[in-house]
């Protein structure tokens, strides 16, 4: 079996065909390794002219680009799981259609393949590699960063998948089942996927009136907490979950989730139960430094502290002139 037959892709696109062209002559370029490897791309109900533009690459591609539309705009969280249904060759790689491919270290990924790596990680934030389990399910979040075995696609992977569509993350499913049974992952040397800086779907959302308010709120870091839910080991939970926000503070995390507009109070409670006590201590001194932040203030009798817009004292009291009459 040669690596063209072990290899799917599948790139998830919907109302982006200026990104999508880019990405396409990408992937389909002279030099690229994966030129001739099977390519499908997943439409999510697109109206700009996505499926003139992949007819026009079909011409050069007859023979392995694939074009699937939905019939419905099932959202984000929704084609994902559409792309992993899709699966029907021995690794499934669901990529963007906005990012940026180096493929200088392409030849590691390979051979992770044909030595059947059950994950194979493709990209990651940070500047620097790390193979410890919580960055790589963080760096997870970002989709074309996992190359995973389809034998990790069960039934119970794509109820899971099903569950969490509105976290945005259901592809999640396969890469925790990985971490619950230990299996093989392979982080290269070098990254594979660059992310693109334009903003993401989740990143210009707007509300939407009748959206399920999970959905219409979505929130990054309480999707990662969601997702780890699957994690069966509580002490690696904890642990992923003190990685929210990659080389920063759980305290710090905290505040941004916080920040995050529009809140969600159902996803505060989400957070609170899935995290450990210590977590909780400081996701509540967050609230605290949320709502009730430490200030200064002036009044004509002095220099005051206002502690959580309750506690008050005066720090340097003015002294009153004296009536000299």
């Amino acid at each position: 079996m040669t690596i063209q037959d072990k290899l799917q892709i599948v790139l998830v696109t919907y109302n982006r065909r200026h990104f999508l062209e880019r990405t396409l002559q990408q992937l389909l370029d002279e030099k690229s390794p994966v030129r001739d490897f099977s390519i499908t791309v997943l439409d999510n109900n697109s109206t700009d002219g996505t499926e003139d533009l992949v007819k026009q690459f079909q011409q050069t591609h007859p023979h392995n680009l694939g074009y699937h539309k939905n019939k419905y705009n099932v959202g984000l969280g929704g084609n994902l799981i559409k792309a992993m249904e899709l699966a029907d060759k021995k690794y499934l790689w669901i990529v963007c259609d906005d990012d940026f491919f180096d493929w200088q270290n392409w030849p590691e990924i390979q051979q992770a393949i044909e030595e059947e790596y059950d994950l194979i990680v493709t990209s990651w934030a940070q500047k620097e590699r790390n193979t410890s389990i919580p960055y790589i399910l963080n760096n997870l979040s970002f989709v074309p960063a996992g190359i995973y075995h389809t034998k990790h696609i069960t039934d119970l992977t794509m109820q899971n998948a099903y569950a969490m569509a509105y976290n945005l993350l259901p592809f999640h499913a396969m890469g925790i089942k990985i971490v619950n049974e230990k299996g093989r992952i392979f982080v290269p040397q070098r990254k594979v996927v660059i992310q693109s800086e334009e903003p993401k779907s989740h990143e210009v959302r707007k509300l939407k009136k009748g959206l399920f308010y999970k959905w219409n709120k979505f929130n990054l870091l309480w999707a990662y907490v969601d997702a780890y839910n699957l994690i069966e080991d509580k002490k690696l939970r904890y642990a992923c979950c003190n990685e929210l926000a990659l080389d920063s503070s759980f305290f710090s995390s905290m505040l941004f989730f916080l920040s995050i507009y529009p809140f969600c109070w159902h996803h505060f409670f989400d957070v609170f139960c899935t995290i450990s006590w210590r977590q909780k201590f400081w996701l509540c001194m967050a609230v605290l430094t949320k709502l009730s932040p430490l200030s200064f203030y002036r009044t004509d009798k002095g220099i005051n502290i206002r502690l959580f817009y309750v506690i008050k004292t005066r720090l340097i009291p003015f002294k009153r002139a004296k009536n000299i009459n």
